[in-house]
């Protein structure tokens, strides 16, 4: 995840591409690559996972938009159908990058 953001979507998938011939080429096929693709959108973590998977990656692990945090830390039903939407358009498995801050409004809203 980290620094990714400031990538382009070509600079992702010659990262991945790299770490994959790397691995590959020393022997370690099966060590998996999990790339991340959090972003603003719905529609560009959808981009960013179909071009991790198509570069060699095993598994993507996405954030939640930190743009849109507070509409969605009150709004369960469409945090859920974020990632709905995302896991089932991704052609790899999506591992949630757990944000605590994101439930924050929702666990303090009763305080």
């Amino acid at each position: 995840m980290g620094e990714a953001i400031h990538l382009s979507h070509q600079e992702r998938v010659t990262l991945i591409k790299t770490a994959r011939r790397a691995l590959d080429g020393v022997g370690l096929v099966n060590v998996p690559i999990i790339a991340g693709i959090g972003a603003g959108s719905t529609r560009e973590v959808i981009e960013l996972a179909n071009e991790a998977a198509g570069a060699g990656a095993d598994y993507t692990i996405a954030i939640a938009s930190g743009y849109f945090a507070g509409a969605l830390s009150g709004n369960k039903k469409a945090l859920k159908a974020f990632w709905q939407e995302v896991s089932s358009k991704s052609p790899v498995p999506v591992m949630i990058y757990n944000c605590p801050c994101l439930l924050l409004p929702v666990l303090t809203a009763g305080t």
